[in-house]
C-alpha cells in the first residue's frame, strides 16, 4: 500500500521503503585514525599538532582533537552496576531525577522560613541550610526552636535537609535529627553535614581537637545506621579544593582521601563496610566547563567503589551520593546576569554527570544580595533541564561518547594516582599539615590565574566582551544579626542522647565573642568549639 497526500495541484504518492534498500554507506573504504591524522597534519601546514588542535586541562590531560572506539577503555559498564561510573542508579526516577536543592544565608529565621516555603511552592525538592549562630555566615539558628521556625511548614518526610559542614555540627545535627523525630525516622533523607577533616583544613584548627571531633561523628553515624539510614553523617566538601584554584584530579584525590579517613574511623567505632559507605555523601563543584565536569562525576564514582569493595562493602553501599555545587570561583560581580551562563552550563554538566543533589548558586551571590529573583532563576535552570531538556527521560547521556569515556578514565588514573600521594604522605590530614596539600593548590591556582591574564582561559563578561562603562548594581546589606539572648545552662559531657535531651531542653549556642573565638552550647564545653577563623583558609 502507499500513503497518498493530495497537494492541490498535483497528486504525491509515499511507498514503503523495501528491505532491498541499499546501504549507501557501502562502497566506501573503512576510515583509519592514521588517515585522518595525515590529513589533519596537511592541513596545519607544519604547525605542532599538539600545540595547535591538543588542549590539557589543568591536571596535565590531553583533550582531543579526535576520539575513537580506540579510546573507549570499555569499564563503564551499565548505569547501577558497579564500579558505578554510568550512575548509581540502575533505572531512572523520572518523577525526580535529582533534587533541585535550593541553599540559605540570610541570617533571620523567619525570612529564611519565607524564602523556604516560596521555593518549595515553586519546584525547589531539598535544602541546603548553612547555619550560624552570629548570623553572619548563615541563618541565625541557636536553639532547637530557631531550626524549627526555619523549617515550619516542611514535609521532611519528602524534603532532605542538607546541613553546610560548618562548625558547631554536633550541636546543629543534634537539633536537625529533634526536627527529624517528628516523622518516619527511617524514610528520613538527608546530611547533618560532619566534616571535621575538612574543617580542621579550611580553618587551621588545633590537630588536637580532631580525635574528639571525630569521635562524635562516628557517634552520629552509628546512632543514624541504627534509626535514619537514608541520613548521610559526614560530607566531603572537596569543593574547597575546587574554590581555591585546585585542579579537577586533586579534588577527586581529595575526596577519595577524606572519604577513607572516615571509613577506617567508621569500621574502627564498630560500623560495618556497608554502614560506614553509607554514612558518607561528597559535596563537588563544577564550572562551566561540561565535558569536564561530567567525566568528573564518573570518576569519582569510579575511584569511591574500588575504595569502598577494597575494603569490604558491596552492593549500593559502593555507590558514591554526590551534591553538587555550580563553582562559586567562576561567579562575577561584573555583569551579574552573565552568571546564569556559567551556572546553567555547570548544571546541565552535573544532570548529565548523574548527581542526587544539585545545587544553582543564584546569579547575585557574589553581590551578597540574595535576591528572590535570582533564587527563582536558580531554580527555574534546573526545572528547565528536567522539563525541557528532558533530564528526566534520559539516563546517563554521555555514556558511549568516546571522549567523555576517554576523559573519564584519564581523570580516574590522575585523580587515583594523587589519592595514592596524599596515603603515602600518611592520609589527608598530615598530607595538609605537611604543608604539601596547600603547595600543590597554590601551584594550581597561580597557573590558572595565569591562563585567565594570558587570555588562555575566559570569562565571559569579565576578561572577554566586557561591556563598556560596566559598573557594580547597588547591593542590598545582608539582614543583621538578631540580639543575642541569654545563654542556657547545659549537658556537660558527649553522648549523642545527651546532645538531644539539651537541644529539646532549649540549650542556645552561643556565637563567639571578643577574646573568646570558641563558642559552645552555653556555659560548659557542650559541643565542638568554633573554628578560629580568623587564622585564615588554606589557599
Amino acid at each position: 500500500m502507499s500513503l497518498r497526500l493530495d497537494g492541490g495541484a498535483g497528486l504525491v504518492s509515499f511507498a514503503p521503503m523495501s528491505d532491498e534498500t541499499p546501504n549507501l554507506a557501502t562502497g566506501f573504504a573503512i576510515p583509519e585514525l592514521a588517515d585522518w591524522r595525515a590529513l589533519a597534519d596537511t592541513a596545519l601546514r607544519g604547525a605542532s599538532f599538539e600545540d595547535t588542535l591538543v588542549r590539557r586541562t589543568a591536571s596535565g590531560i590531553a583533550r582531543g582533537p579526535l576520539r575513537t572506539k580506540v579510546d573507549d577503555p570499555n569499564s563503564a559498564g551499565n548505569p547501577g552496576e558497579f564500579p558505578f561510573v554510568r550512575g548509581i542508579n540502575a533505572q531512572l526516577d523520572t518523577a525526580r531525577p535529582w533534587h533541585i536543592t535550593q541553599s540559605y544565608r540570610m541570617a533571620d529565621p523567619a525570612e529564611a522560613n519565607i524564602a523556604i516555603l516560596d521555593d518549595l511552592a515553586g519546584g525547589t525538592s531539598a535544602l541546603l541550610l548553612y547555619l550560624d549562630p552570629a548570623g553572619q555566615k548563615g541563618i541565625a539558628v541557636r536553639t532547637l526552636d530557631d531550626l524549627r521556625r526555619v523549617l515550619r511548614g516542611v514535609d521532611l518526610s519528602i524534603v532532605p535537609v542538607l546541613l553546610q559542614a560548618r562548625p558547631l555540627n554536633a550541636a546543629y545535627a543534634a537539633m536537625l535529627v529533634s526536627c527529624f523525630q517528628y516523622f518516619d525516622m527511617r524514610t528520613v533523607e538527608g546530611g547533618l553535614g560532619f566534616s571535621p577533616v575538612g574543617q580542621t583544613i579550611k580553618h587551621g584548627m588545633d590537630m588536637a581537637l580532631l580525635p574528639e571531633k571525630l569521635h562524635r561523628t562516628a557517634s552520629f553515624a552509628r546512632w543514624a545506621a541504627d534509626n535514619a539510614p537514608g541520613v548521610e553523617t559526614a560530607i566531603i566538601t572537596s569543593s574547597l579544593i575546587h574554590e581555591a584554584g585546585g585542579s579537577e584530579a586533586l579534588e577527586l584525590a581529595f575526596a577519595a582521601a577524606g572519604g577513607f579517613a572516615y571509613f577506617k574511623v567508621f569500621v574502627e567505632a564498630g560500623l560495618s563496610p556497608n554502614e560506614a559507605a553509607n554514612a558518607i555523601m561528597f559535596s563537588l563543584s563544577l564550572d562551566a566547563d561540561v565535558p569536564l565536569g561530567i567525566a568528573k562525576l564518573r570518576a569519582g564514582r569510579r575511584i569511591w567503589a574500588r575504595i569502598t569493595s577494597a575494603c569490604g562493602a558491596d552492593g549500593a553501599a559502593c555507590a558514591m551520593r554526590i551534591h553538587v555545587g555550580t563553582s562559586k570561583r567562576m561567579m562575577s560581580r561584573l555583569a551579574p546576569y552573565t552568571n546564569i551562563l556559567r551556572t546553567s552550563t555547570a548544571a546541565f554538566a552535573a544532570m548529565a554527570g548523574g548527581a542526587q543533589y544539585i545545587t544553582v548558586e543564584p546569579y547575585d551571590m557574589a553581590l551578597g544580595t540574595d535576591q528572590p529573583k535570582a533564587r527563582r532563576l536558580a531554580r527555574n535552570v534546573q526545572i528547565i533541564l528536567q522539563e525541557e531538556v528532558r533530564g528526566r527521560a534520559v539516563m546517563d547521556p554521555a555514556g558511549g561518547a568516546y571522549a567523555i569515556e576517554k576523559l573519564t578514565d584519564d581523570l580516574a588514573q590522575a585523580a587515583w594516582a594523587m589519592f595514592q600521594q596524599i596515603e603515602r604522605r600518611g592520609g589527608l590530614i598530615k598530607a595538609a599539615s605537611s604543608g604539601w596539600l596547600g603547595e600543590t593548590v597554590t601551584a594550581q591556582r597561580n597557573a590558572r590565574l595565569d591562563a585567565i591574564k594570558t587570555g588562555k582561559h575566559n570569562l565571559v563578561g569579565v576578561t572577554k566582551y566586557v561591556q563598556e562603562g560596566e559598573r557594580l548594581p547597588l547591593s542590598v546589606d545582608p539582614s543583621p544579626p538578631t540580639p543575642m539572648p541569654k545563654p542556657t545552662p547545659f549537658a556537660t559531657s558527649f553522648s549523642v542522647e545527651n546532645f538531644l535531651a539539651a537541644a529539646k531542653a532549649g540549650a542556645r549556642l552561643v556565637p563567639p565573642v571578643q577574646g573568646n573565638p570558641r563558642p559552645d552550647f552555653a556555659p560548659t564545653n557542650f559541643c565542638t568549639p568554633f573554628e578560629n577563623v580568623a587564622k585564615g583558609e588554606t589557599p
